[in-house]
């Protein structure tokens, strides 16, 4: 979600130009860092190491963009960075053959601690033990022993998502080459559940104008060691530093079928229409097929096999993104006779409100639409607008659907209080524009809320660096959003510090180690979830709250089956 919004940011500071300059530090008030690079397995130092010192603390502005300052190690795996503004910061160090890695972090994909610099501080002694990436390597054959080339192979492993535990890509990947040779590189150690899934280059787009067409089997992803069942697939592990070899898999063709429509569309000037079939709660790109309409607007989809998908229409013109979408449930038989309507875009109009007398300079804020339902890839470009100096703004030629509105760029201390269109919720229920919706109007307020205090050992009682700390929302319309969830972690003296919050209520929680995105699974909370310090929050409450830290272990859940 953070690389996400990152995005956004990016794309709006292209949109608004130059980024205007910040006062400089006094001398006096400028910060260093130094430290030393290590390799974990051999306890060797690591030189020509890459290190980022990325800014956290910086306000949401749409025309600042994070800073960040770099450095390499020498030879003997040393580190200094000199002239350093004070503020929070979070410290990654990359080198080739090692596990990318942040500061304090205690696995793979852990955010780390936090680094905060107070004027004129000298921070030494920062110590990185990189991890040596693992390697997997085979050959991937048809049921004749034929090498195939551009075959995906992926590494799976348990991950959340959308509150739900499920297999996600994470081990890094590759594709065949012409002897259906691949090599992944890069992979942390850890197990994982190694897939296949060919991809014909030209099976996409192509219409089938075969004289005497082939039967209707295709290649469908098999997981090692030769299984299309992930439930009887065999793990791989993979230790620091480890070659795995002799990944080989034969891929073997089965019965699969076709889904057949046909796509409506009002917009002049194109006679060609993308659509996508996407299998649904799997994760992305896993089943993922393309195809194109035909000059009279039908389309032909082949190699689907059983289960619930998604058939997304897109028509992309310039800057402007039209798109339809349909359920469909695919069983041994063909679909057929599926029908996609792609009308105009709907404008939608609002107005931003204030309240209070004061007058904020709203000149960096954007109001964006984001689909509610998340499949895993975005279609088309974003739908985002400025505000206007009478602080009204148009969203023109939205897609049809359902879409939550973010609200970016806010001046500190403000957070969206409300936002209806008629007497409808928006925040709670998202912006449905199958019809033309009310004007929007966005509700902010100067009365945004902080919470600071102290991550302590459960033990010991002394201060934990590097804890993830979060706020998870009470209430029920907010615990199924996650942009109400705030995270951040404990800095090198074990402290935090939470801004902008919307008012509500709370349960503040510190863990040791949290896996991304497992405090939305209720099976996994349900063991800690009295351990939560309760925090309710009123307009413009600054509160201080001291969390014991949660054990690794106490938060773990047991080992997941696959059914």
């Amino acid at each position: 979600m953070r690389a996400y919004f990152c995005f956004l940011l990016l794309l709006c500071r292209t949109a608004t130009g130059q980024v205007p300059a910040r006062p400089p530090s006094a001398p006096d008030d400028l910060c260093t860092i130094q430290g030393q690079v290590f390799n974990a397995a051999t306890g060797d130092p690591v030189k020509k190491a890459n290190l980022n010192l990325q800014r956290t603390d910086m306000t949401t502005e749409y025309n600042s963009m994070p800073v960040s300052y770099t450095t390499v190690t020498d030879a003997s795996g040393k580190f200094a960075m000199k002239d350093i503004e004070a503020g929070k910061y979070r410290l990654l160090v990359n080198r080739n053959g090692f596990i990318t890695t942040s500061y304090g972090a205690r696995g793979p994909n852990r955010a780390g601690t936090t680094l905060t610099l107070l004027k004129g501080q000298h921070l030494s002694e920062i110590t990185f033990r990189l991890t040596p990436h693992g390697i997997v390597t085979g050959r991937i054959t048809d049921d004749e022993g034929e090498p195939l080339s551009y075959v995906s192979v992926q590494l799976l492993t348990w991950r959340y998502q959308q509150g739900r535990r499920q297999l996600s890509y994470g081990g890094g990947g590759g594709s065949t080459n012409d002897l259906g040779e691949y090599r992944i590189f890069g992979v942390p150690p850890g197990k994982y559940y190694l897939t296949a899934t060919y991809r014909n280059q030209s099976y996409g787009v192509a219409q089938d104008r075969s004289a005497t067409p082939e039967p209707e089997d295709d290649y469908v992803p098999t997981y090692f060691p030769g299984t299309t069942d992930v439930s009887t697939a065999a793990q791989v592990a993979v230790p620091p530093g480890g070659h795995i070899q002799g990944m080989d898999l034969k891929l073997n063709k089965f019965h699969t079928v076709h889904v057949r429509g046909h796509v409506n569309y009002t917009i002049p000037g194109r006679q060609r229409v993308m659509v996508y079939l996407m299998p649904k709660n799997t994760m992305m790109g896993m089943g993922f097929r393309p195809n194109q309409t035909d000059a009279k607007g039908d389309f032909d989809i082949r190699g689907a096999s059983p289960g619930s998908y998604a058939v997304t229409a897109v028509l992309n013109e310039g800057s402007k993104s039209y798109q339809a979408r349909a359920n469909v449930e695919v069983g041994n038989s063909d679909v057929d006779g599926l029908t996609l309507n792609i009308g105009p875009g709907v404008a939608i109009t609002g107005k931003v409100l204030v309240e209070g007398p004061e007058k904020p300079d709203l000149s960096s804020v954007r109001v964006m639409l984001q689909q509610r339902e998340f499949l895993g890839m975005m279609f088309g470009p974003m739908s985002q607008s400025r505000i206007e100096e009478d602080r009204s703004f148009t969203l023109p030629d939205v897609s049809r659907g359902l879409f939550n509105v973010n609200v970016m760029g806010l001046p500190p201390g403000y957070y969206v209080k409300a936002i209806r269109s008629e007497q409808n919720d928006i925040l709670s229920n998202g912006l449905n524009t199958e019809n033309s919706p009310a004007p929007l109007e966005i509700l902010i307020s100067a009365g945004a809320a902080q919470v600071s205090g102290t991550v302590k050992h459960p033990d010991k009682g002394n201060p934990v660096p590097g804890a993830t700390v979060l706020l998870i929302p009470q209430e029920k319309e907010r615990k199924e959003q996650q942009s109400y969830y705030k995270q951040v972690t404990s800095d090198q003296n074990g402290t935090f510090l939470i801004k902008d919050l919307v008012p509500g209520e709370y349960r503040a929680y510190a863990w040791e180690d949290l896996e991304p995105g497992a405090y939305m699974d209720p099976e996994f909370m349900k063991p800690v979830e009295t351990k939560g310090e309760v925090v309710r929050l009123e307009e413009k409450a600054q509160k201080t709250v001291d969390l014991t830290m949660i054990p690794a272990e106490a938060g773990a859940l047991p080992q997941t089956q696959i059914r």
